[in-house]
């Protein structure tokens, strides 16, 4: 399962309601216009929890159902499996721009070709702010005026047409636009902005889903000396023609005032596993086939780790080239990567799958590149009916290690130590 919602980055009132809501809405637009184009000076780590649900009554799967059927998601069914992922995100001219946390560089390719699998949007961290109420052609109207959370709130209603939308659905290899609509609620007073709503309302012939429905709740979020708006809470929900639902929970965290040194890539973008390794006189050039074996230096738990994060383990047995005593790799030495899954199965076999991989080893303050690969158990994922075959192409998605972990409790944690053995890959084949 594979598909992406893209909101690149339109406004007259229709149905104007005469007095205060017409004149709170211009305020308020003018102020998210302008909060919007001050979140291109941050960037905020964005964290995905993402549940998929599998279907158990009986559905039809052949449409969706005359229009308007699936406008919201109704409860989901039983869960099947979780996952989670971690990016670091900024906006650059109304798009959003994404990086594996800690990175040196942001890329500019579409949110599909960074995480490769489940389905992933944009539009939460500031697109929805600058495609609604930045842009010409989104029409608003006054709906009512609400009590939330103790607050008056005004709820206004916006739609975005086609002709003027930016929010694009990814269906096979094309990205096509799409009309959508939703809600809005503004506090009068203060003309912040409360809650948003964002529905899709007339799909792409194509489209891999019925539906997608998006709510975010909004805060102001104190980051240096200013404050900045951004959801407290944005959760998708997205009905798959077959049934299935899937629901996506963001939250961000860990804001910050854009850096000198950070920059934005228009080239190759930086490897899944972490940056580019460092050059230097006397790099290690390990041959395919080399058993390594690799103790975890932290543990990683589930509850928290996310794909994404960086892990590092330490080499255990020195790795000596074939057929000679030569020292490749000393004990003691560093590998660096990155976690590329946290995913707990709950269906049919409750189990966990973590899996990670690593692009350099550390030895002496000389970095080298490193590639190798751990082959999950083929009895146990026989067992549990898990897929571990690598789900993208190229050489880069071999340079990974699986591992399952069968559990029925809630959360599992892979402890600092745990050792496992891998198996180097040609470093020329990057």
């Amino acid at each position: 399962m594979r598909f992406a919602i893209l909101l690149v980055a339109s406004a007259a009132v229709f149905g104007q309601t005469p007095g205060d809501p017409t004149a709170v809405l211009e305020r308020a637009r003018a102020r998210l216009q302008a909060m919007a184009h001050d979140l291109e000076k941050y960037v905020c780590v964005e964290t995905v929890n993402r549940s998929s649900y599998r279907l158990v009554e009986s559905r039809e799967t052949a449409s969706c159902g005359p229009a308007g059927d699936n406008a919201g998601i109704s409860d989901p069914n039983e869960l099947e499996y979780t996952d989670r992922v971690r990016l670091e995100v900024t906006l650059s001219d109304g798009r959003e721009l994404h990086s594996w946390p800690g990175a040196t560089r942001f890329d500019t390719r579409n949110i599909d070709e960074i995480i490769r699998d489940g389905p992933v949007s944009t539009g939460s961290f500031g697109g929805y702010l600058t495609g609604i109420f930045a842009s010409s052609g989104v029409a608003f109207q006054y709906n009512s005026t609400l009590q939330r959370n103790g607050k008056t709130v005004f709820e206004y209603r916006y739609r975005v047409p086609l002709e003027a939308s930016h929010f694009q659905i990814k269906v096979g290899s094309n990205w096509l636009p799409a009309a959508y609509e939703g809600e809005i609620q503004i506090n009068p007073e203060s003309l912040e902005l409360e809650r948003l709503t964002v529905r899709t309302n007339e799909l792409p012939a194509g489209a891999p889903f019925c539906s997608a429905a998006t709510t975010l709740e909004y805060e102001l979020a104190h980051v240096g000396d200013s404050d900045i708006l951004l959801p407290r809470q944005s959760q998708l929900d997205i009905l798959i023609k077959s049934g299935r639902q899937t629901r996506n929970t963001i939250t961000f965290s860990n804001c910050r005032e854009y850096q000198a040194e950070s920059e934005i890539v228009f080239g190759a973008p930086e490897p899944a596993s972490t940056a580019a390794p460092a050059t230097g006189r006397g790099r290690v050039a390990l041959p395919i086939g080399l058993p390594v074996t690799l103790s975890l230096v932290d543990p990683i738990d589930s509850a928290t780790a996310a794909a994404g994060d960086p892990v590092t383990a330490t080499v255990v047995k020195p790795v000596l080239r074939a057929g000679s005593r030569e020292v490749l790799i000393p004990a003691g030495a560093q590998v660096r990567g990155r976690i590329r899954r946290v995913e707990h199965y709950l269906w049919p076999e409750p189990y966990f799958r973590i899996a990670a991989s690593f692009n350099r080893v550390e030895t002496g303050g000389i970095v080298s590149p490193f590639f190798a690969r751990h082959e999950a158990d083929p009895q146990l994922a026989k067992e549990l009916d898990a897929n571990v075959a690598p789900r993208d192409t190229g050489i880069w998605f071999w340079g990974v290690g699986t591992f399952l972990f069968p559990s029925k409790k809630d959360h599992m944690t892979v402890p600092a130590g745990f050792e496992s053995k891998w198996f180097t890959l040609d470093a020329g084949l990057r």
